[in-house]
């Protein structure tokens, strides 16, 4: 059985298995995932998860197992601090990914691992043994699933997260292959969410890493116990291959589980990649390239006549010009373009400030804002045949602005095949930092060292030192 051999590899697992190379990307992963959750805290639905969590549970919290909701001071169980940290992973729209999984491993890796970690105060190597297997199996089992997982219409961070976070839970609680094989049963069960919670301008989205953690964790626990799952959830004629992934297309005498298990340990981790700015990672190398057009033009942009967008047929369907909140915004690749080419730069900060000025109201004063409009208002989205055949192996995207004739008459034009922070294109160390100072700016950036040293530390310290 194919859950089966996934158990096994997750129950004989060892720190020692991991390369250099990939305990580096995890600890840089690990340093990104709190600067990205320490911020995202502060936001509206991070903050309405939390406030439910507490008018719920407020006078039932007895537990001795505590953890904390990252950047505040409150305590809670394992399950509840960890549904909360996952949804403000994924709030901002930062945190880490993997292109050809197609899913955001971090913002359901790591609130897994630390609530079982902090409370149960392991080792730092257990962390991250727990935090590799986490790694492997979420970008194996993405990869068997997409692109036609995603292309049905399912979020794969909501439901192979659901699995992840089993994995993660499982390894940290110790359990058995059979004890695994029931948290894996009872994950693919559980696993749920709809992409149209990420394109209808809902708080749905982060809500769907948040449950992918909770699930995956209540999952090892009722393993734990004794509650049993299919250990054929995966594979069988009404599991979810079938019913959530090929439906009448998929056989199960046909599909090669075999070759999708040599690669079983042998996921490259250093493959996931890092955000630089807060939109859908689909639209990060238009804003990549509008940028660098935006170096050509510098504060000319009022001269540009029209904006071309050519690129693959997944980023063209982001073609909402008409974002009416923050969630919209950040699905919107007219808007991420049309800021970049106007304000130069493409950050949290000062896309609440632009939204402050008016940028989701039908009317501003402010000209920076009436300038991004306007820009919109002339911009075109073409799905292009040639770009789409380089899709998923690239993320290619083309843009092409048209001068008045006060301003060189001309075509300016640029392409990018991979954005940035992919390993083909990647981010260094200090560009990752600069990015968690960026959005934590009075955060005391000394407290990040105990990252490069995790394996020497209980992780009771380690969350104690990092939050502060």
């Amino acid at each position: 059985m194919f859950l089966q051999n996934i158990s096994k590899f997750i129950s004989n697992y060892r720190y020692e298995q991991a390369t250099i190379e990939s305990i580096t990307t995890v600890k840089a992963a690990f340093l990104d995932f709190f600067g990205v959750t320490y911020r995202g805290i502060e936001e509206n639905a991070s903050k309405i998860a939390l406030n439910t969590i507490v008018e719920i549970f407020q006078n039932n919290d007895n537990s001795n197992l505590k953890s904390t909701v990252i950047g505040t001071r409150y305590k809670t169980d394992v399950l509840n601090a960890a549904f909360v940290n996952g949804v403000a992973a994924h709030v901002l729209e930062l945190d880490d990914g993997h292109r050809g999984a197609q899913i955001h491993l971090g913002a359901v890796i790591f609130p897994t691992a630390l609530a079982i970690s902090e409370s149960y105060d392991l080792t730092g190597k257990e962390f991250l043994e727990g935090v590799m297997v986490g790694y492997e199996v979420g970008i194996l089992l993405g990869k068997i699933v997409n692109p036609e997982h995603r292309n049905r219409g399912f979020h794969t961070t909501a439901t192979i997260g659901t699995f992840v976070a089993g994995v993660v839970a499982s390894k940290l609680l110790k359990l058995d292959d059979e004890q695994i094989l029931n948290t894996l049963g009872l994950c693919g069960t559980q696993a749920a969410g709809l992409l149209e919670s990420d394109h209808g301008g809902s708080m749905g989205k982060s809500l769907h890493a948040g449950k992918a953690v909770y699930n995956g964790i209540l999952s090892a626990y009722l393993a734990r116990n004794g509650f049993t799952g299919s250990e054929t959830i995966f594979e069988g004629k009404e599991g979810f291959l079938k019913t959530m992934v090929y439906n009448e297309d998929y056989n199960i005498e046909e599909f090669s589980f075999e070759n999708a298990l040599k690669d079983v340990g042998n996921v490259r981790v250093r493959d996931i990649y890092f955000k630089k700015y807060p939109f859908c990672r689909h639209l990060h190398s238009s804003i990549d390239t509008a940028l660098k057009l935006k170096a050509s033009i510098g504060e000319e942009y009022d001269h540009i006549e029209n904006v071309a967008i050519k690129t693959y047929s997944v980023a063209a369907e982001h073609d909402n010009f008409n974002p009416k909140n923050v969630e919209e915004l950040k699905q919107s690749l007219p808007y991420a373009v049309a800021i970049a080419l106007v304000v130069g730069e493409v950050s949290v900060d000062g896309i609440n400030q632009l939204i402050e000025y008016g940028l989701l109201d039908n009317y501003s004063t402010v000209d920076t804002v009436n300038s991004i409009k306007r820009l919109v208002n002339n911009m075109v989205i073409l799905s292009d045949d040639k770009l789409n055949e380089l899709y998923p192996n690239k993320r290619p995207s083309n843009v092409i602005i048209k001068l008045d004739k006060n301003f060189r008459n001309g075509v300016f034009q640029n392409i990018t095949l991979l954005p940035q922070g992919d390993f083909e294109n990647p981010f260094q160390l200090r560009d990752l930092i600069d990015k968690f100072k960026a959005l934590n700016p009075h955060y005391d950036i000394n407290n990040l060292t105990v990252i490069d040293s995790l394996e020497e530390y209980s992780m009771k310290y380690v969350v104690r030192k990092l939050n502060g």
